[in-house]
Parts: C-alpha cells; structure tokens; sequence
C-alpha cells in the first residue's frame, strides 16, 4: 500500500468536495431530497465527523498502543480492501440521532472541517510507516483494521460519497427548473 499515493487520491477528493461548496446556496445545501435522504450538507457532515471521530481516532488509538494486537477483516473487509473501494450500492445507516448528522448551520464551518482532515491526513501519513501493522481497531462493519488500512479506509469513504453526492446534485438540478 503505496500511502503517498492515497493522500495524494484523498488530498484531490477533499479539495474537490471544498471547490464544489461555492456552487449552493445554503438552502440547496441543506435540502433533502426525501424525508428518509440526507441534504448534502448532511453528507459532508458525515464525511467530517465519521473521518475526525471513528478513522482518526483509531489511527490515533494505533500510534498509542491502545489497541488490540491482531484481529481479522470481515468478509466484506476484506472485500472492500481486495476492491480497494466500496462496492456501487447505497449503504443505509441506522436512522439515530448519533447516526444521523445535522445539517450544518454554513458552508464555512464545512469547509473549516474539510481543511483540518485534508491536514491532519498529510501529518499522519508522516508516521504511518512507524505504527505496527498488528496494532488494531474494531470496525463496526470491516472487523479488525490497522493505521495504514484506517488512513485507505478515510479516501476509499470520500469517493464513496461521490455518488450520493451525484444523485443529490441531480435532485438540485430538477427542482431549481
């Protein structure tokens, strides 16, 4: 796993996510399509809180030793890992609050959070090469997955979202005719 090349795919994702922000107003940015679909805003969020909340941290829980030494991927993590990408289908999550992100009050505070992944990214792929493979983390869907495969796990997460973004932005398009 060349992990240069993946922040090099994360870094031009993310920067096309901030790019695209310019192209809504708030309203389009936090509509939903249907009741039971997120806005982009919603998405975005995810994107944020998923890679700050559960992916770093357990990179950063692999740096500090404070993890399981071993472990295996499930079926689909190894999947999605052999792929090196999600399969095309649309993931539906639990409908909980914890699940389900807010919309985000601007495009700013989205952007802001975008930045610091996109940083916190070039400073963990510094000293990726220094964790050892067997320290692990629990994914609740890939079982077992090491620093390398969380920092993989994060871009692969990004390009997923590029379809429901598509689909979204296609919703956009209709109601603004």
């Amino acid at each position: 796993m060349d992990t240069k090349e993946i922040l090099k795919r994360f870094e031009k994702v993310a920067t096309s996510y901030i790019e695209e922000l310019s192209k809504y107003s708030l309203d389009e940015f936090t509509r939903k399509p249907s009741e039971d679909e997120w806005s982009l805003g919603q998405m975005y969020n995810h994107l944020i809180k998923g890679t700050l909340h559960l992916h770093l941290k357990a990179i950063n829980q692999c740096v500090n030793g404070t993890t399981s030494d071993g472990g295996e991927k499930t079926e689909i993590g190894e999947s999605i890992f052999k792929e090196g990408t999600f399969p095309p289908i649309r993931i539906k999550g639990p409908d909980t609050p914890d699940f389900t992100p807010p919309n985000p009050t601007g495009k700013e505070e989205v952007k802001e959070g975008l930045l610091q992944i996109i940083e916190k990214m070039q400073e963990i792929e510094r000293k990726l090469s220094d964790i050892p493979a067997s320290q692990k983390v629990q994914h609740r869907r890939m079982g077992y997955l090491n620093a390398e495969e969380y920092f993989q796990l994060i871009e692969m997460h990004f390009r997923h979202h590029l379809r429901q973004k598509e689909r979204i932005d296609q919703f956009l398009l209709k109601v603004s005719k």
